[in-house]
């Protein structure tokens, strides 16, 4: 199913239907103030609106694999919790502020006060602490940079703003009698969003299905990058090429944080490899005190990067460490071919002494005849040019790279009016 399409079926359940559900009691009002019908009833809406979506941001994050699989892998679907939680905010913020208007220029003091929760009705403050909540943790977001561990913890209190909300929406005066089908809508709603919240934040990591590996080996490939080879105790994990697991390690000197790697695949029964570079706090202490024997902890697999999905033509952009999944892709042809297969990947980094695991596409390189590798190096020849990519339009490409890197490619690629079907890109920028 193509992205618009499932993007219509998302505005389907969190605009229209809620919408048509509003406008088959419109216009009724418990607003008993002079006011402009246009502001009061465009308040209403964006009310309306503003509670879907909300709701609708907590279901996107359970990680499910079928609601992952319809938006196209978990990237793609955190990417669309952000586009309707940002939505979301708007339209919950637009509702007070279009009602504050039935008192401007008469009255502005009352304005300022009418935002705050000072009000005699509990519905109406928890509807005010709800919307101040919901800013500051947005400011922590937006703002406020904090770690990403110390982050996480308080955006779990978006679950606290929206159990205000249901107050405030179910706390309003007849709205269950005058408005019902749109109440039996928001009860349905409210109740997976509410579980959603709970099952993520709460159980979850009860809940969720881990696997359990033993790092047997630690490469330092370079001074910021390292190959780590664990090994499947519990000889149960399957994962489809390209994809990625949140690992966990139990090391003494390590946090219990859980970060995304792409699994490399290996030659080997039973064992995976996974690049590490080191990029902050977490992944810099992880090169510097990871250990063999340590316990690893593997959460997925989760990814719908997979080079099946391609026709058999295909160019392959890899960025640093963003060659992950395509040496994991080697590994699994050559253990089940694919002769029609035509392959120009494109490894870019900063210079050669960058490139690794080039034994995996030597050796594939040596059983398929179609399978061309294109080592860029920036020190010497500047950053790749989409311009400089072979034969993009009648091919599928796929990138995994930085995201300097892949905006820039992608911006090429749109000047030369390559189809967009045509491009399918990871992003784990949504970590």
């Amino acid at each position: 199913m193509k992205t618009q399409h499932r993007y219509l079926i998302l505005i389907l359940f969190t605009v229209l239907i809620p919408s048509g559900l509003w406008l088959l009691t419109f216009p009724n009002t418990t607003i008993k103030h002079d006011a402009f019908p246009f502001f009061v009833y465009t308040s209403q809406w964006c009310s309306v609106i503003g509670f879907s979506l909300f709701a609708m941001s907590f279901i996107l994050t359970t990680r499910l694999k079928g609601i992952e699989t319809y938006f196209g892998g978990l990237d793609k679907l955190y990417q669309k919790h952000i586009t309707v939680g940002t939505w979301a905010f708007f339209m919950i913020l637009a509702h007070p502020l279009l009602l504050l208007l039935r008192w401007i220029p008469d009255d502005i003091e009352k304005t300022f006060w009418y935002l705050l929760p000072l009000h005699r009705k509990l519905e109406i403050n928890a509807g005010s602490w709800a919307l101040w909540l919901l800013i500051v943790l947005l400011l922590f977001t937006l703002v406020i940079k904090l770690p990403y561990n110390s982050w996480k913890i308080t955006h779990k209190f978006m679950g606290l703003s929206f159990i205000l909300m249901l107050v405030h929406v179910f706390g309003v005066q007849h709205f269950y009698e005058h408005n019902r089908y749109l109440a039996l809508y928001f009860i349905v709603l409210g109740t997976l969003a509410v579980l959603s919240f709970l099952y993520k934040s709460i159980f979850y990591k009860w809940l969720s299905h881990t696997y359990t590996f033993e790092v047997l080996a630690i490469e330092k490939l370079s001074d910021t990058v390292m190959d780590i080879t664990l090994f499947d105790t519990g000889f149960n994990f399957k994962f489809v090429p390209g994809q990625f697991c949140f690992f966990q390690f139990k090391h003494p000197h390590l946090s219990m944080e859980s970060h995304p790697f792409t699994i490399c695949g290996s030659p080997k029964k039973n064992e995976i490899h996974i690049l590490v570079k080191a990029l902050g706090d977490y992944t810099s202490q992880l090169y510097d005190t990871l250990t063999p024997h340590t316990v690893a902890l593997a959460e997925g697999p989760y990814g719908c990067f997979d080079y099946k999905l391609g026709t058999s033509k295909q160019i392959w952009i890899a960025g640093g460490v963003g060659i992950a999944p395509f040496v994991s892709w080697c590994h699994d042809l050559e253990r089940h071919p694919w002769p029609e297969l035509e392959v120009d990947l494109y490894y870019c980094v900063h210079q050669s002494s960058e490139t690794f695991h080039g034994e995996a596409f030597e050796t594939l390189a040596a059983r398929m005849p179609h399978f061309h590798v294109h080592i860029h190096c920036s020190n010497t020849s500047g950053h790749i040019q989409s311009s400089a990519i072979a034969g993009p339009h009648n091919k599928t490409l796929f990138i995994c790279s930085p995201k300097n890197l892949r905006t820039a490619l992608l911006k090429g690629f749109d000047a030369l009016n390559v189809p967009k079907a045509n491009i399918i890109y990871e992003d784990f920028d949504f970590i």
